[in-house]
């Protein structure tokens, strides 16, 4: 019993004979062949699985063409995460599709989707996204506005805001890129880095782009929700999801502009012919920001935004007619093409926005929107201004300025606005709110100058 093992080709400690020689070598070929043989399943596997992730593919909510068409300069959008929020990825953009060749049949990749689950962002995740053209005036407010954005994620529910990503649609890149998080689109119209007629008419395509960058590397998505915002926008609280992304009973959310009126008389015949035929009361009157919903809604209603803001570019009838807002018509047209229902608000319920001077208080809203300006007069001058379009120069978008605040000592009946309606006490807190928060934020940003210099020494090299 000592001696059993021997016969296995084992070497005694004694020394074997001619015998235990032969068996050794019978050992040896056979765990060669074993080798052999254990090597040609494994190289199989890996085979098999690295074709399963080459063949792991996005969401097709997004159009061949499109994809075709798309050549955005890839550079992942780094997002500004919170500490409880990992790399995320969409459920939607991770199905795995068929193997391909003769025979081939779909394959469900148990690791693939467990990762996915893993990894998938919580349902109540926001990730925040701005469109701009890269010009001083929208580069003072959108870095006003991401600096906003950082003050509220450190407040009770900002670690919520899991993402933010600008989508810069600009022929080169600009001295914001390393400041705020940047997925660096190719522009439609190059022409408007200098000057354009209407530069919003990129920013459909410029989406369509960093969808498609998203969809190649899903780790780009940092939130359940997407919130489209625009660059004028100042953060006041963290924004709170409408619900759990992935319950399909919960709607989206937008907000209602009173000035986007798809079935007034003087658009509705133009509404109707972009819309199909169909009755122009089917379309929201609302606009792509702010608007807050799945991913995969942003996918599937891209292209049509995308289409519909090319017909309307195309017809003279509708530019003249639906003026500076009708890329916002596009999307409320493409919303009811592809039947994306969405909840509409008004300020004060509107949980997104509310518009100073137009709005007297915040309300339910995150955000201010600051579209308008205001200008206080007393009986005979005025005595405070403020008006985004004041801040169009360089120099405000390199190292912006504190903002003057409104006069103290409001009293009632003192001061009236641009249009003869009174500066109420709610009024004039709630401007005098938002001018701080911007000004809070601004003391956060650093000086640009140097990297613009840089960067325009480098165009002319």
């Amino acid at each position: 019993m000592a001696n059993s093992n021997y016969g296995y080709g084992l070497i005694s400690p004694r020394g074997a004979g001619l015998r235990g020689r032969d068996l050794q070598w019978q050992q040896i070929l056979v765990s060669l062949t074993l080798g052999i043989a254990a090597g040609f399943l494994l190289g199989w596997v890996v085979m098999e699985t690295t074709d399963v992730m080459y063949h792991t593919g996005a969401s097709n909510h997004v159009s061949s063409e499109l994809a075709a068409s798309q050549t955005a300069q890839t550079q992942a959008s780094s997002a500004s995460s919170s500490s409880s929020t990992s790399s995320s990825i969409r459920a939607a953009v991770t199905t795995v599709k068929p193997l391909t060749g003769t025979g081939s049949k779909e394959v469900t990749s148990a690791a693939t989707t467990a990762a996915a689950a893993a990894s998938k962002p919580a349902g109540d995740t926001i990730h925040s996204i701005i469109t701009s053209s890269g010009s001083a005036y929208q580069n003072f407010q959108g870095r006003i506005m991401y600096g906003t954005y950082k003050l509220v994620q450190k407040m009770p529910g900002g670690e919520k805001l899991t993402g933010f990503t600008r989508i810069l649609h600009k022929v080169e890149p600009d001295e914001c890129m390393d400041e705020i998080p940047t997925f660096h689109a190719k522009p439609l119209h190059p022409e408007c880095d200098i000057w354009c007629d209407f530069p919003v008419a990129d920013r459909p395509n410029a989406v369509a782009q960093w969808i498609a960058s998203a969809q190649r590397d899903p780790s780009i998505i940092k939130g359940a929700w997407i919130v489209m915002l625009e660059c004028d926008y100042v953060w006041m609280k963290p924004l709170q999801a409408p619900g759990n992304a992935y319950d399909p009973s919960v709607l989206g959310q937008q907000f209602h502009f009173g000035y986007i009126m798809a079935q007034h008389a003087d658009c509705s015949s133009i509404i109707k012919r972009l819309y199909g035929g169909k009755d122009p009361a089917d379309v929201p009157n609302s606009g792509p920001a702010p608007a807050m919903l799945r991913f995969t809604d942003l996918v599937a209603v891209t292209p049509e935004w995308e289409r519909v803001t090319a017909a309307i570019e195309a017809d003279k009838e509708a530019v003249k007619v639906l003026g500076w807002v009708r890329e916002m018509y596009a999307w409320d047209i493409a919303l009811a093409i592809k039947g994306i229902k969405m909840k509409t608000e008004d300020p004060p319920t509107s949980p997104l926005i509310a518009q100073p001077p137009a709005d007297r208080t915040i309300g339910n809203a995150a955000m201010f929107h600051y579209t308008w300006g205001a200008i206080y007069n007393d009986s005979t001058h005025q005595v405070f201004r403020w008006d985004k379009r004041d801040y169009t120069d360089i120099k405000h978008a390199l190292k912006p300025m504190a903002i003057p605040l409104p006069p103290d000592h409001w009293e009632p009946g003192k001061w009236h606005l641009q249009d003869r309606l009174p500066v109420t006490k709610d009024l004039h807190e709630t401007l005098t709110s938002m001018l701080r928060q911007m000004n809070r934020a601004i003391e956060t940003l650093p000086d640009l100058t140097d990297e613009y210099n840089a960067l325009k020494l480098k165009a002319t090299a």
